[in-house]
């Protein structure tokens, strides 16, 4: 049988370790510390879980909806209109995720131990916060679910330079769902562009989903554009990784050395003075708590990189080199120098798309005509993609739903 059609050992092991999955980041918390307030508020969320076959009313290549969130506002109340604006949905997902919690186990990361939420930073505390608040369910709840959304970006990312006018295109396809096209389905609901204003003005843009305080898809114009992909495969021989990263991540509440990417990248963002040059360095530099590949690109030509992060160092920089032929980089879920994992079939399909497309020709609109909307680097798992150009100023996301398509794999 094709490919495509056939399931892979890593699906069908990724399938069978959902439950282990969840119920290893609750345990590891609750054993550790709460991730609670000192009075707990909300209810944890119902495990009643609500089907999505389809995404509800929006159909393939539909532009996302946009928000707009003031960070002059207390960080409370920031994310209050984009919450009740997706309440019921966000709640469905929520509920999706939990739905393999023994309620036992569930109950426990509510757990109050004050020490843990200390560590966390003010502003995604208090985000966080306010999501629980709308909601109406526990802070533990929201704070596991930004978590596993950090471990999660299984993720197409290209950064290209015209030939034509030397302008940087960045763009991408969010492959979310971990082998589950319910979850897929219903974050297409919550998918949302958001556009961070300050002092009257637009700061950044960014692709997320409601409740979710970290940006794994951005941009700042005139400055840098960034996105970043998990990266679950380690050394010569392709070896899963997620397991150790959600070690990693709950490990983060208790040291003060390492911190998660995304919140990383929505702080670089929210800086003003940071340009590309600055914003390759700091990522290069800074401890993480999750493994990642972070694909950055500038406004100049030559400023288009995929900087490959361990925890605790840079294993890898991949720099654009048009003079060399090098004209774009594409990124997915696994090491750009060793060859393709029979799990992940994206990468040089993408390869082949774009070379097709030409340097002559490459534009947000051929990247996601010709290339993100190709088969399988379009498939039943993708759930957004995103154009982008910093030199521009243009950033665009449409929702993604392809059942036809190929399944990730």
């Amino acid at each position: 049988r094709p490919c495509a059609e056939r399931p892979t050992r890593m699906m069908r092991l990724l399938m069978r370790r959902r439950v282990f999955v969840l119920v290893l980041i609750t345990s590891l918390i609750s054993r550790g510390a709460s991730l609670a307030p000192v009075a707990a508020r909300g209810h944890a969320v119902d495990v009643e879980v609500t089907k999505h076959p389809h995404p509800s009313g929006r159909d393939d290549g539909t532009i996302l909806d946009k928000f707009r969130v003031d960070l002059d506002d207390p960080p409370r109340q920031r994310w209050k209109h984009v919450m009740m604006a997706n309440k019921e949905k966000a709640r469905v997902t929520m509920s999706y995720l939990f739905s393999s919690l023994p309620k036992t186990v569930h109950a426990e990361i509510n757990v109050l131990v004050s020490n843990a939420e200390a560590r966390l930073p003010l502003w995604a505390r208090e985000e966080m916060l306010g999501v629980a608040d709308v909601l109406n369910v526990t802070f533990g709840d929201v704070v596991v679910v930004n978590l596993f959304f950090e471990i999660t970006p299984f993720c197409t990312s290209i950064v290209s330079q015209s030939a034509a006018s030397g302008k940087i295109y960045h763009a991408r396809n969010m492959d979310f769902g971990l082998a589950m096209p319910e979850l897929s389905a219903s974050l297409r609901d919550i998918a949302v562009d958001v556009e961070f204003w300050k002092a009257g003005k637009l700061a950044f843009s960014a692709t997320t989903f409601a409740g979710y305080v970290g940006v794994a898809t951005g941009m700042r114009a005139g400055a840098f554009s960034i996105t970043a992909n998990e990266r679950e495969m380690t050394g010569s021989i392709p070896i899963p990784n997620i397991f150790k990263s959600l070690i990693n991540l709950v490990g983060i509440l208790m040291k003060t050395d390492a911190y998660p990417v995304t919140w990383a990248v929505r702080e670089l963002l929210e800086d003003g003075k940071t340009d590309f040059d600055g914003a390759v360095s700091v990522l290069g530099a800074r401890k993480f708590a999750t493994q990642m590949y972070l694909t950055v690109g500038g406004v100049s030509p030559g400023e288009g990189v995929v900087l490959t992060r361990g925890r605790n160092e840079l294993l890898d920089t991949w720099r654009i080199d048009a003079d060399a032929g090098q004209w774009f980089l594409v990124q997915t879920n696994y090491d750009h120098w060793i060859p393709m994992p029979p799990w992940d079939n994206r990468k040089v399909p993408a390869e082949k798309a774009i070379t097709e497309v030409g340097a002559e020709e490459i534009s947000p609109v051929t990247i996601y005509e010709r290339v993100l909307s190709r088969d399988p680097v379009l498939n039943e798992l993708t759930v957004y993609s995103t154009s982008m150009s910093c030199s521009e100023g243009t950033y665009e996301s449409r929702v993604r739903d392809c059942p036809k398509c190929s399944p990730f794999r």
